[in-house]
Formats: C-alpha cells, sequence, structure tokens
C-alpha cells in the first residue's frame, strides 16, 4: 500500500489531472485571465482510480487580492471521494500573471504566471496511512500523525525533490470563454524556459 501513498503523492502533488490531450483541431477562444477574475474557489470533479481503489479532489484557492493560491489535494480510499485517507497542499504567494497571452503546443491560448513557494504539505487523516508514512520513513522524516500537516517542502521523497520555500513555481493557466473554468498547465512537460509546454485536461470550477 505504501507504494500507492508515494505514486499518489507525486501525480497528486503535480496537479495531474487526466492528461494533457486537448483538441487541437480549432483555437481556444479563451477569456482574458486577471486576478480579479481569478479569486475566489475553483474546484475539480471527483476523480477515481480503480486501479488502486481511491479517487481524489483538488480545490484551488486564489485570495481575494489574487496574490495568493493554495492548491488543495483530498485523496480518499474509496472510489467515490467519500472516505478521506490524506491531504497535499502547496502554498503560494507574490501570484504574477504576464500581461499578454500566448499559445501552447496544443493550439490553447494561456497566460504564463510565477509565484513563491511558501509551503508544502502532507498530512495523513488516518491512523493506518500515518503509520505507514512513518514506517518507511517517507521524505525521510518520521513524525507523521493523523490530523497533523507535516512539511515536505525542500525534501526529497523518492525519486523527487520538492521546491523548498521561497522557490519560483512557474505555471501557465487557461480559462474558458465562458469564464466558467479553468485549466492549469502539465509541469512534468516543462520548456527549457521552466514554465508547462501544455495544459492537463483536468478543468476546475467555481
Amino acid at each position: 500500500m505504501i507504494k500507492y501513498i508515494f505514486l499518489l503523492f507525486f501525480s497528486i502533488f503535480l496537479l495531474s489531472g487526466c492528461g494533457d490531450k486537448l483538441s487541437t483541431s480549432t483555437t481556444d477562444n479563451s477569456a482574458n485571465i486577471t486576478k480579479a477574475l481569478l479569486t475566489g474557489t475553483w474546484t475539480a470533479k471527483c476523480s477515481d482510480n480503480t486501479t488502486a481503489s481511491t479517487s481524489s479532489k483538488t480545490v484551488l484557492v486564489f485570495s481575494a487580492s489574487g496574490d495568493n493560491l493554495t492548491a488543495t489535494t483530498t485523496n480518499y480510499s474509496d472510489l467515490s471521494c467519500v472516505t478521506q485517507s490524506f491531504v497535499f497542499t502547496k502554498k503560494l504567494n507574490t501570484l504574477e500573471l504576464e500581461d499578454s497571452k500566448t499559445k501552447t503546443s496544443q493550439n490553447q491560448i494561456i497566460k504564463k504566471f510565477t509565484a513563491k513557494v511558501t509551503d508544502i504539505t502532507l498530512e495523513p487523516k488516518t491512523t493506518s496511512v500515518a503509520t505507514l508514512l512513518f514506517s518507511s520513513s517517507f521524505c525521510g522524516l518520521t513524525g507523521w500523525n493523523s490530523g497533523t500537516e507535516t512539511s515536505v517542502a525542500g525534501l526529497t521523497c523518492g525519486s523527487i525533490t520538492y521546491n523548498a520555500v521561497n522557490d519560483t513555481h512557474s505555471d501557465i493557466i487557461q480559462i474558458n470563454s465562458e469564464k466558467t473554468f479553468i485549466r492549469l498547465g502539465n509541469i512534468t512537460n516543462a520548456a527549457s524556459t521552466g514554465y508547462p509546454k501544455t495544459l492537463y485536461t483536468l478543468e476546475y470550477y467555481k
């Protein structure tokens, strides 16, 4: 089971959705993205993993000023996002949107943005998950407790080293023309500039 936690940690933390194969048949006439437009809570639908018999849901919260972003992914031990297992949170501040729009290789109109990492945390929601993390010294830590957030910023977990506090997070964002959902970039497919080259298909709704 700890193997699944490792895999889920990597994929959920990276905000992975259902892949990045978006339609390229036409140009997406997305709306202009502003901090004021982003302010508020955007929630993805429950995403199930039939192989692991788990599910997850991610919530993005942009502060009233639009300068801060908190991305929280809750993982569940069932396929319907009911029983919480563990929670990952990535907190960013000093978010800056580029003024001009650009296109991805998928022909989607997006804006680039950067922000500073303020923290990355993992919180086991059950004693069994906390015990698994403790027994495996996950991320080199042994102080895992159910219901307690533990910072993993700057730590190496398995084969991945995560951003440290004050590191720059580079990403892209798209909003549809009706302004009903947003998508973020596939940060596992980054260009030499550090920005993702493609978008995930996962949609976040207000």
